[in-house]
């Protein structure tokens, strides 16, 4: 593999840990969980981790090589119009809910299309080259957030609540999702994904998931788990020196890695409609522009739970489909003498 293959890897592993992570900062709205305390989160977590890099790794070792074929396309595209408007519905509530003045939903449309413009046809590379500096933002948000709490934290603070482990592995299994940017992984580079490289994203974001945790619960004790955005809640509490509310910093960040999310899914359906029925010009973005906002009005306030659902089971179908492939090839494989 030459040096420009590998920084496309490269590129497209940090663009999809920056989508990745958005969910870590912002608690999805959406899929109406509630906030586990720092110790059983951590646990079925991490059962949740090695699922998914298993999945992750197997996908991309035997699957996520070849051309995804016009119905995993059209499966995969389905999908992310889904992925898209919940993550909007998400992104406008958590603006919402952390600002005093609230935004209209028209507006914030307008602002996140707009972005999601520029990412649809900057390509990757650009796309990945933007995900850098707001990774390394991301980073120095987590530390001054951490620095920033220091005084308010305590161990005595931290939970000890049951966790036998059928407990554990029922969390695990009843929260587990699938995120759409690991699947879109072997087609954002000419080389497509490393299994490695993937167990490496999955781990990183574990990790930021189980510190995150630690700090809230920490910090905010019995309540950190009836906090409907803990992190938030925990940026607000925090100051240096005679620096206060620093959320508002914080919160600027999680909604750059936000707009880098939605940007993603649309250049992943522009890349993926092309293999349904090739398109010039800026057909595939007004094509998925239109799915969203039918999918939006469709879902908002009403039916998330069931488009989250739905989404799952076409990622879970793109998968199997994948598979069937890989393992029709194994088994000639067998055959031959």
């Amino acid at each position: 593999m030459n040096h420009e293959s590998i920084f496309e890897q490269k590129q497209a592993g940090v663009l999809v840990l920056a989508a990745f992570l958005t969910d870590s900062f912002i608690q999805p709205f959406g899929r109406q969980a509630d906030v586990l305390p720092a110790r059983t989160a951590i646990l079925s977590g991490a059962v949740q981790f090695a699922l998914l890099c298993g999945i992750t790794v197997l996908y991309l070792r035997w699957c996520g090589r070849g051309q995804p074929g016009r119905l995993r396309s059209l499966l995969l595209c389905g999908a992310l119009v889904i992925s898209i408007a919940l993550e909007i519905i998400q992104g406008e509530r958590f603006y919402n809910y952390v600002m005093q003045q609230q935004l209209q939903a028209l507006v914030f449309l307008i602002l996140v299309f707009g972005a999601a413009y520029y990412g649809a046809f900057a390509g990757v590379q650009a796309l990945g080259r933007a995900a850098w500096p707001v990774l390394v933002l991301a980073g120095a948000s987590v530390l001054a957030l951490g620095w920033s709490v220091a005084g308010q934290m305590q161990f005595s603070h931290l939970q000890t609540p049951a966790a036998s482990p059928e407990l554990l592995a029922r969390l695990a299994l009843e929260r587990f999702y699938l995120p759409p940017e690991l699947i879109l992984l072997p087609f954002l580079c000419r080389r497509g994904g490393s299994g490695r490289g993937a167990a490496k994203l999955i781990g990183v974001v574990f990790l930021v998931d189980s510190l995150l945790a630690l700090l809230g619960e920490m910090t905010l004790g019995v309540a950190y788990a009836n906090e409907t955005q803990p992190v938030y809640t925990i940026a607000r509490l925090g100051g240096l020196s005679v620096f206060r509310r620093l959320d508002a910093l914080h919160v600027g960040v999680w909604l750059l890695l936000f707009l880098i999310k939605i940007s993603l899914y649309f250049a992943g359906f522009v890349a993926l409609w092309q293999n349904i029925k090739p398109c010039k010009g800026h057909a595939p973005y007004w094509i998925a522009l239109a799915a969203v906002m039918g999918a939006f009005l469709m879902v908002w306030n009403q039916r998330e739970a069931q488009a989250m659902l739905v989404q799952q089971v076409l990622l879970a179908l793109a998968l199997a489909l994948l598979a069937a492939p890989a393992s029709c090839r194994m088994k000639k494989g067998r055959k031959k003498p």
